[in-house]
This record gives structure tokens, sequence and C-alpha cells, in this order.
């Protein structure tokens, strides 16, 4: 979640929706609530918008209702650092322009389409329009980003097969945004992104060599998730695990965002998080926590964790 959402409205409750009269302040609410954009108003006159958020879990939820308008994601805004998303679009009422990586869509309603915060995009609207969007991390998607690539901008219509699922929960999941406080929304948008995923695999070709590497390292990363508690976890173990060589281990993540030491590291940090927001985890020592992810050590633990998200684990739990 980009933590300017965070610092603009606060943690007394994760849903919060928001009306603006300009687009001013538009265009500023929806960086805050996103990742940073540049925003144009398309057509002159008053400018209104509506923004409905609910945060379940690590993934964002939004209903967007607003009058004609462009966003952009240039080349410097995507290296930012303001946060590694995917976000999943589906169309409610009128008509959008989403385009990304050489390719362009018209999302009309009832479609889906996805696109990556990490690479320039386009999303227009010449008439107004009702959107929801889901906001994933990157990690917690099951398509890598390389085969996240071959379906942005990509339209996945409201007749087709594989958006029979989807949609409706989409739609469901929009239509209910102030509710999931009160009943617990995490576990079904946590399947509601297991599902696009599903359904957007669905749409992929044949595999290249590049996607069965990314399938191989989704395939670690899986492991390293299912092991988080293992103190001994490293290369040497994941590597006998999937029949490789530590070399053959360590060059798959050569050119990847963190090396096998880093990435082990990085899920436990982010597990720890997760497990520190958990109310029904409350009565569990932070330490305690550090020991259910493999970090027995407590002050090493504490050091870890805030680098990794700027705050001691005791503080992180008590603003939550």
């Amino acid at each position: 979640m980009p933590r300017t959402l965070e610092a603009s409205w606060g943690r007394e409750r994760m849903y919060q929706i928001q009306h603006v009269d300009s687009f001013t302040a538009w265009s500023r609410l929806i960086s805050d609530a996103f990742v940073q954009l540049r925003s144009e108003q398309v057509t002159g006159g008053h400018f209104a918008a509506s923004l409905g958020v609910n945060m379940l879990g690590d993934i964002g939820l939004m209903r967007i209702h607003a009058r004609p308008h462009a966003v952009q994601r240039t080349m410097d805004l995507t290296n930012s650092g303001d946060g590694e998303f995917y976000k999943v679009s589906y169309q409610l009422d009128g008509y959008g322009l989403l385009i990304q990586d050489g390719r362009e869509t018209v999302l009309s309603p009832g479609d889906l389409a996805i696109y990556d915060t990490q690479r320039p995009y386009t999303l227009a609207f010449d008439k107004p329009a009702t959107v929801v969007v889901a906001l994933i991390p990157h990690q917690q998607f099951k398509l890598s980003t390389q085969q996240v690539g071959q379906v942005t901008a990509l339209a996945l219509k409201g007749n087709h097969p594989l958006s029979g699922t989807v949609a409706p929960l989409m739609e469901h999941l929009g239509a209910n945004l102030a509710q999931w406080d009160e009943y617990g929304g995490y576990p079904l948008a946590r399947n509601t992104v297991d599902l696009l995923a599903t359904a957007l695999g669905g749409v992929l070709g044949t595999e290249s060599a590049g996607d069965t590497k990314a399938r191989q390292r989704e395939k670690i990363t899986s492991y390293i998730d299912a092991h988080l508690g293992d103190a001994d976890l490293g290369p040497a173990q994941i590597a006998a695990a999937h029949f490789i060589s530590v070399r053959s281990l360590h060059a798959l993540f050569e050119h990847q965002p963190h090396s096998v030491a880093a990435l082990i590291r990085h899920r436990r940090l982010t597990e720890a998080s997760r497990l520190l927001r958990d109310p029904l985890l409350s009565s569990l020592s932070v330490q305690a926590i550090g020991a259910r992810v493999g970090i027995s050590d407590a002050a090493g633990f504490s050091r870890m964790f805030s680098k990794e998200f700027g705050c001691t684990p005791g503080k992180y739990r008590a603003e939550q």
C-alpha cells in the first residue's frame, strides 16, 4: 500500500471514501491512493469525482466514479520508488482507453484488464466512468512480471469464458466496499487475486525460455514461502529441493531485484509484517513473530525489520 495513503487518510478504519469537486484535488488524491501519476482533464467545465478505498491486508480495492480525465504513468515516475504493483481494472460503466507495452485496448462495461505500475501506461476516459480497481503487490501475484507483460493492455471481455468467475467477484467486492472491515474481506480478496492470475494465465501463449525460468523462480519463491520458519533455510537447501546446483540457483536470480539470500530475507520480513497486522495474533510477542518466520534473534529481527519497513516491529504493530 502506498504509504502516502496511510498518512493522508489515517488508520482508524481501512475503508475510506472521498469526494472532490476540483481536478486539482482529484490529481492529488489519486496519486496518494495509487502511485504517482500525471493527470489531465480532457473536457472543460466542472469536475467532480469520488474514490472509495478499502485495504484488505496488502491488497487495495478501489471504486472510482469520475468525469472525463486521463492519467499517465511516465518513465520517470516508474523510477520514483513508490511501490511495485499490478492494477487490475474492471469497467462498470462508461469506457476507458488503456495503453501499455505498445498495446492499447478499449475497456467496455464488464471488461477486465491488467497493467503494471513499474512500466509506463496511459488510462483515459472521455466520458464519465465507474471502475473497480484492485491494487496488487507484485509479490502477491502468481504470474511473473514476464508473463504479465504478455497480457498488459489486453481486455478480457465480459463474454470471455475465463472472466465468468472473476468479473462477478470484482463487481461484488466493489459494490460492498464499505462492509469488508466488518466481514473480513481479505480472504475473499486473496482468492480473487488468485482467480485473476488463473484467468489471465489462461490467455497466455506458449512459454518462452524466459517464461520457463520465470516459472522456475515462482516455484522456488513458493518453496521459500512454505519454509520461512526453518532457520536453516538457505541456497543449499533450496537448490537440493529443486534438483539444481547452488550455482544454477544463483544464476537463475542473477538479474532479479533480489538475490536468493535477499529474497529469503524479504519474504520473511513481508510475512512478519502480515503476522504483526493479524489481530488474532496480537497476544504473540514480537520475538515470537520473528521466530515464526525463521529469525529467532530478537535484536537481529528488529534491525532487519526496521531496515525493510522504516520502523521497529513493535511500532509497526502499534500503528495498525
